[in-house]
């Protein structure tokens, strides 16, 4: 009788695993990022869909302002962490920010969160330098 429970919760989390997800940076591939969507569209669509470690508005993050072209890159706080993971970090290029990201100490001392501004997402790349190559460029 305990042979068969365990054989049934066993093909259950198999069945159950196999069709789940891992959180990744998938999201843009799935249709959920598009072009020319507001911050706060962003951070509901990759809400959970992408590790915390790389999500730009979860707590901590990497951001990059360039005032004259009025773009933003942004991304999680991968740079900062040092976190090893076979997911690539995506950096998300923001146009027509006129109100950037900035840091703020959190409630408890701990380190600088992000506070984010403005601004419509343009693109997405793979790589710190793709992005700097990006804005360069646009």
């Amino acid at each position: 009788m305990i042979k068969k429970i365990y054989t049934i919760i066993l093909i259950s989390l198999i069945l159950f695993l196999s069709n789940c997800k891992a959180p990744t940076t998938v999201v843009f591939e799935e249709g959920k990022l598009r072009k020319g969507m507001t911050r706060k569209d962003m951070a509901k669509a990759l809400q959970l869909s992408v590790l915390t470690a790389h999500n730009p508005f979860r707590s901590k993050c990497f951001h990059e302002y360039y005032p004259l072209k009025k773009n933003e890159i942004i991304s999680g706080k991968h740079l900062l962490a040092e976190i090893k993971s076979d997911i690539e970090p995506v950096f998300y290029i923001l146009e027509n920010v006129t109100i950037p990201s900035h840091k703020v100490k959190s409630l408890f001392g701990s380190d600088s969160e992000c506070l984010h501004g403005n601004g419509t997402l343009e693109t997405w790349v793979k790589g710190h330098y793709e992005a700097l190559d990006y804005v360069s460029k646009n």
